[in-house]
């Protein structure tokens, strides 16, 4: 009898004790949430000034979130690795050294893309280096790889609340850079994920007329080819097309296997994180900087339809809108988050050459190229703070940031905490651009909040 006593009891903790258990985590079902900081391009080429009073609030929002996200924008080439032929004055060859990875993840990043047009700035040898050594200092990367499959598949973060996931391409991307697949008998290319695009310019019909003349004069006997459908005419002019139709504009789409094989990914990141972002470098623009280009949105909402719970552009250097699409954030861009490029140790001898520039002092080179960045909005930007509860987007926090355009080239460039004046101007002017997207910005001692 005792022993049955015994036993009935014994069991009776153990039921109450799985009962408790499982209330436990039905309760932390309910409430569970995971958080994102992301920030735009970091163009890092020395340490954070670690006592800064300035840059103490933006670190406790990116160690406080689990997901931390930036764009790497330079390449780490070890010494004797051999810079890229890049083309025009301005087209710099980004590479930095020493310890930025480290000082990254002191800063609390832990996910970074490194898709970008600056990705390959010292051949495949430096992609590799770069992608490895911020991975030694514990950041998990995205976008580039020995291949396109590597490339493009999902990154993962495993944080304390869920996992992050994430998918990193470029659409801005030099000639040669995009990786590519095997065919069984030839090894697949190292390089970034890319998103190609397709351009068309719609132009009036008198527009076209001469254009076609033009062409008619110049290359007599070619034929004209159908542009957009049997229906619509247009001329394909010096490896650009050009139809008639409707007000003058410049119509971007993505090109289709790339947005497929992105999708292939998003939905595989799905089904395996619980935070799903897609980053996109792209600085193609609708003629005004600020404004993306019509395929931005389009391969925004496919991603979004594919399940990201994210998206997050950058590459123009300046702030875009934010939309708010199936309740998930679009970020067309976050511009700048550190920007001292301008600090690099050396450049390729070509650059100076390609810019007719006398010497071998990158002071020189600067002086000339920078001075079109030199605009506030180059030098303002946000931190997006987001939460997300069991998937969609609960909370949304914009904190303003000013990367100190008027200190001397070795310390311009790090971000500080805006002040009140200049946390109002940026916010104002990100509520102007996100406008066009229904998106409704509010104040509240100078955070931008979204809701």
């Amino acid at each position: 009898m005792e022993r049955r006593e015994f036993l009935s009891r014994a069991a009776s903790v153990a039921v109450g004790a799985a009962a408790s258990s499982w209330a436990d985590r039905a309760a932390s079902e309910v409430s569970r949430s995971i958080t994102l900081a992301a920030v735009g391009d970091c163009l890092m080429t020395h340490r954070f000034d670690h006592e800064n009073p300035g840059l103490q609030p933006l670190l406790s929002i990116l160690r406080d979130a689990d997901v931390t996200f930036g764009n790497f924008e330079m390449t780490l080439p070890d010494p004797g690795m051999y810079p890229a032929a890049t083309g025009g004055c301005g087209d710099l060859n980004n590479s930095a050294e020493g310890p930025i990875p480290d000082e990254l993840r002191w800063a609390g990043f832990n996910i970074m893309g490194l898709a970008n047009n600056h990705a390959l700035d010292y051949g495949i040898d430096g992609m590799l280096a770069t992608a490895r050594k911020i991975a030694a200092a514990g950041i998990v990367t995205a976008g580039t790889g020995r291949n396109l499959p590597e490339a493009r598949c999902p990154a993962y973060y495993d944080s304390r609340d869920g996992r992050g996931a994430l998918i990193a391409c470029a659409s801005t991307i030099r000639a040669g850079s995009p990786a590519t697949r095997g065919n069984g008998e030839i090894l697949g290319r190292p390089g970034l994920n890319p998103l190609r695009v397709h351009t068309k310019y719609r132009v009036k019909a008198s527009q076209l007329a001469t254009l076609q003349q033009i062409q008619e004069d110049l290359f007599p006997g070619k034929p004209r080819g159908p542009i957009e459908s049997p229906s619509e005419e247009g001329v394909n002019f010096l490896g650009n097309q050009f139809f008639a139709g409707g007000s003058p504009n410049v119509i971007t789409t993505p090109d289709s296997r790339d947005l497929t094989g992105i999708l292939a990914s998003v939905r595989r990141a799905r089904r395996n994180g619980d935070l799903v972002l897609v980053g996109i470098h792209a600085h193609e623009s609708l003629g005004d900087r600020e404004i993306p280009a019509t395929f931005l949105p389009e391969f925004a909402h496919a991603c979004i339809d594919a399940g990201a719970h994210a998206f997050i552009g950058h590459g123009p250097h300046v702030l875009r809108g934010i939309e708010i699409y199936k309740n998930k954030p679009i970020f067309y861009s976050l511009g700048n988050f550190i920007f001292n490029a301008e600090s690099m140790r050396q450049i390729p001898q070509e650059i100076y050459d390609t810019c007719g520039i006398s010497g071998e002092d990158p002071s020189d080179f600067f002086d000339r190229a920078m001075k079109g960045f030199m605009d506030d909005v180059y030098w303002e930007s946000v931190i997006a703070q987001a939460t997300f509860i069991h998937g969609e987007l609960s909370e949304l926090k914009l904190h303003p940031i000013d990367l100190q355009p008027s200190l001397s080239r070795a310390e311009r460039g790090m971000p500080i905490r805006a002040e009140a004046t200049q946390s109002r101007n940026i916010l104002d002017h990100l509520t102007k651009l996100s406008e066009p997207f229904g998106t409704k910005i509010t104040q509240e001692r100078g955070v931008g909040i979204v809701r």
